[in-house]
């Protein structure tokens, strides 16, 4: 009897937990703390971005800093606006087929100043584009994190 008693017990405490689950998000677990494009808020950003299926374009945006990673015209531009200068920029792919790491050049690499843009020619040999599984973004030393495919 002490057996049914404590399977009925655990029947409604179940019970009870699952219906506190509803499935739906009320919106109290996230902040959205982008713009209506997705923008975090850089000066000047370039808002959406409209890119042909296929292309190589990579985009990341964080706390006021845009940074295009164009691999298609070999060009990586660099929004500044997170008030405060930036080291040169640089990144590296990981390989979708094994995980390995190819760095990219970024030719000419500069600090970028608070509200500036900067762009910068850049080559990335070693990889097929298909193969790309992840790009990074660094900033000197620093590991910003990944860009996102547009």
């Amino acid at each position: 009897m002490q057996t049914t008693g404590r399977l009925a017990v655990l029947a409604l405490v179940l019970a009870l937990a699952l219906t506190g689950c509803t499935g739906e998000d009320n919106g109290t677990d996230f902040v959205d703390r982008t713009g209506p494009t997705g923008d975090t808020g850089a000066t000047g950003s370039t808002g959406t971005i409209s890119v042909p299926p296929g292309s190589s374009v990579y985009r990341y945006a964080n706390a006021g800093l845009v940074v295009i990673l164009d691999l298609d015209t070999e060009t990586l531009e660099v929004q500044n606006g997170t008030g405060r200068e930036l080291p040169k920029p640089d990144f590296y792919v990981l390989d979708a087929r094994d995980g390995s790491q190819i760095d990219g050049q970024v030719q000419a690499s500069a600090v970028v100043s608070d509200g500036q843009t900067a762009t910068f020619d850049v080559t990335l040999t070693g990889i097929e584009l298909k193969n790309i599984g992840l790009v990074v973004l660094l900033m000197g030393k620093d590991n910003y994190g990944a860009f996102v495919r547009q």
